[in-house]
C-alpha cells in the first residue's frame, strides 16, 4: 500500500545520502574531525574527572555525559583501525584508517538512529 511505497522512498533516499557521504569521505575534513579525534582520546586515556576539565588537551569535552560515554565506547574499538589516532598530542593526526573509523562511525551511528 502507500505506506510501504512511502518507507520504500524513504529507505531509497537514506541509501543515496549515505551513500554520498561514503563517497566523499576523504573530500573535507573540519575542525570538528581533529575535535572528535581528541574526544576519544581524551575519553581512552584520562580519568572520567579529566574529561571535561583537563590541562593537557586545547579540545576537552563540552557536550552532555552520555555523549562523552559514547566517544568512550567508541574509543575502545578505535586501535582496531589506527591506535595513533588515541594519542591526545597527536595533534591534527588523520591517517586514512582514522578518517575511514570516524567517517564509518558517523554512517553507522546515523543508520542506527534512522532505524530507531
Amino acid at each position: 500500500g502507500m505506506a510501504r511505497l512511502s518507507l520504500w522512498h524513504v529507505g531509497e533516499m537514506v541509501l543515496v545520502g549515505m551513500l554520498g557521504k561514503a563517497l566523499l569521505m576523504w573530500s573535507y575534513r573540519s575542525t570538528d574531525f581533529e575535535v572528535h579525534r581528541n574526544w576519544l582520546a581524551i575519553t581512552h586515556s584520562l580519568p572520567v574527572s579529566e574529561w571535561y576539565f583537563s590541562e593537557i588537551s586545547e579540545w576537552t569535552l563540552d557536550y552532555p555525559p552520555l555523549f562523552a560515554w559514547f566517544e568512550r565506547l567508541l574509543s575502545l574499538l578505535a586501535p582496531l583501525a589506527d591506535p595513533k589516532m588515541l594519542e591526545i598530542d597527536n595533534l591534527m593526526y588523520a591517517s586514512d584508517a582514522t578518517i575511514v573509523f570516524q567517517r564509518g562511525t558517523v554512517l553507522v551511528t546515523e543508520l542506527v538512529l534512522i532505524a530507531a
